[in-house]
């Protein structure tokens, strides 16, 4: 009995049952809520979520909550499973108007796509170099978040009456700047200035203004960001040459030292 429940949590069934709940996650969005194909479609998202419920309940069962949470991929099941919970509450839920079109409650079953990444290859060194990434990106995207927010006040403050849509408070002018930083039809803003003030001075203001913010936010900043990201991505894939390069170098310095003891020897 024990053995059964124990090849019920295998990998292949795991990821069957991943993919499973992705299909009906997907063909439920063709058919109509009121369909006989929703509710079958449904039903089986429903299953998928119970099978993941008893898979964490047998792996407890069989590692020991302290075994279990050990794993940092069970950690990841766990949350993931959590979250995608409240599915189960549809149907009771689903008639209650204070309920009614919670996206939440529908948004919890996507997050089980994200088991899929356990069985990545190589996975542990792609997490292990995003957290490496993200720890030595932070102070870059500190320093692009102050420049973004310096350039945003000064918009707001300039051109707060000529582009309200864009800079009317200090908010939206942070997010109109961001877009300006992404470089994504940032030269609508300039135009919108031009249009709002009517002076030829003003609108040469804005072009030069923003031009300058898309090269410092958006081509150096964000460029910098993205060097600093990938550099720690892959830094470890040197660190096997590099070893070998100090073993060579200690290995040469060796070989001097008995050289040179050689040479003192045999001088007469």
């Amino acid at each position: 009995m024990r053995r059964a429940l124990y090849a019920l949590v295998a990998e292949p069934v795991v990821v069957a049952f991943i993919l499973l709940a992705t299909v009906a996650l997907f063909a439920s969005g063709f058919a109509p809520p009121d369909s006989r194909a929703h509710s079958v479609w449904m039903a089986i998202d429903f299953l998928c979520v119970g099978y993941f419920l008893a898979e964490m309940i047998i792996k407890l069962i069989r590692d020991g909550v302290s075994g279990y949470f050990r794993s940092r991929w069970n950690r990841f099941d766990f949350a993931i499973v959590v979250l995608s919970a409240p599915v189960l509450l549809l149907p009771v839920v689903g008639e209650l108007r204070i309920f009614a079109g919670v996206p939440v409650l529908r948004l919890a079953r996507l997050f089980r796509l994200f088991r899929l990444l356990r069985f990545i290859p190589d996975r542990d060194h792609i997490a292990s170099g995003i957290v490496r990434a993200l720890k030595a990106s932070v102070g870059v995207f500190v320093a692009v978040g102050l420049v973004n927010f310096i350039f945003a006040m000064g918009a707001h403050l300039l051109f707060a009456q000529t582009a309200p849509d864009y800079f009317g408070n200090p908010a939206i002018s942070c997010y109109s700047m961001f877009q300006v930083f992404t470089i994504e039809g940032w030269y609508e803003i300039p135009a919108a200035i031009a249009s709002g003030s009517g002076s030829d001075a003003w609108a040469l203001l804005g072009r030069l203004y923003f031009g300058g913010a898309v090269l410092v936010g958006g081509i150096l900043g964000l460029s910098l960001a993205n060097a600093v990201f990938v550099d720690q991505m892959i830094v470890d894939n040197t660190d096997e040459l590099d070893e070998r390069i100090d073993l060579l170098v200690a290995e040469v310095r060796a070989l001097r030292s008995d050289i040179a003891r050689m040479q003192d020897r045999q001088a007469p």
